[in-house]
């Protein structure tokens, strides 16, 4: 049992392999390319094959398997089958909540998860939707307060993702701003009962949606957001425990004041009150 996610393994990363050629040659046979002939095989089947794979080893391994299943997801996205990717990330969901138990092991998964859905550019909306918000109360539910607060800022990402196409603009494929504003809220009222620390972390996270122009991320957010740190580090004082956390404050006001300098962004930014 214990040779199994050596075994399997490399066989589901050979398998999606396999389905990427097979689904450029079922392109190329479409378009009726010369010399071309139908493969033996479709690409649908080889993922079928993946995820029965993943299923056998899913019970003994289950790390292993979620993320097993969070690559097939991303391989089946990009052959443009939303609905195996979605089947996919199901099955790791399901997975993670039956059989992922560890507070370090969860908050790994779900950064996993995390970054699968963002990574994946074909879901249709109500499926995305589906997925994104039971990944948003995985992590509310999380033991540990900082946890918690770390998870529900990430997820924030989730609902207003950005995707570059290959000319290098950014194109917006779900959008739902005002639950990126409560993600941010949320994650401000756990951390502000277990580790304040955590503020300049949602700061970073709040500038990031601002300077991408989200509309419900407002100047006032985060001039309340930087009065607030300021008042906890000089509540603290000069607390060695802290230095990291200050100088990472100090790097992002820097970034801030910058931004208010140069001529292109002074505009957007100049209201920030720091």
């Amino acid at each position: 049992t214990n040779r199994i996610k050596y075994t399997l393994g490399p066989l589901v990363f050979g398998a999606l392999s396999l389905a990427r050629r097979v689904k450029e040659r079922e392109k190329a046979v479409e378009s009726e390319t010369e010399g071309e002939s139908p493969p033996q095989f479709s690409s649908r089947k080889v993922f079928q094959f993946v995820l029965e794979i993943i299923n056998t080893m899913a019970t003994a391994h289950p790390d292993h398997a979620l993320r097993l299943f969070l690559q097939s997801s991303q391989a089946a996205d990009q052959c443009s089958y939303p609905a195996i990717a979605y089947e996919f990330v199901k099955e790791a969901l399901l997975i993670y909540e039956s059989d992922i138990t560890d507070s370090k092991s969860q908050v790994r998964a779900l950064t996993s998860v995390i970054g699968t859905l963002l990574n994946c550019a074909n879901f249709p909306n109500e499926d995305y939707e589906a997925l994104i918000t039971k990944v948003a109360q995985y992590a509310n539910k999380l033991l540990k307060k900082p946890d918690q607060s770390r998870m529900v800022t990430l997820c924030s990402h989730l609902f207003w993702p950005k995707t570059i196409s290959a000319d290098g603009t950014a194109v917006e494929r779900y959008s739902d701003p005002e639950r990126v504003l409560e993600c941010l809220q949320r994650s401000l009222k756990i951390a502000s009962v277990c580790n304040t620390n955590l503020f300049v972390e949602i700061l970073d996270r709040y500038l990031y949606n601002f300077e991408n122009d989200n509309p419900s991320i407002q100047v006032r957010y985060l001039s309340g957001l930087i009065a607030l740190i300021n008042e906890q580090l000089g509540a603290e004082g000069q607390n060695p425990a802290n230095a990291s956390v200050q100088a990472h404050y100090r790097n992002t006001i820097e970034y801030i004041k910058n931004r208010q300098r140069t001529a292109e962004t002074k505009d957007k930014y100049a209201e920030i009150t720091l």
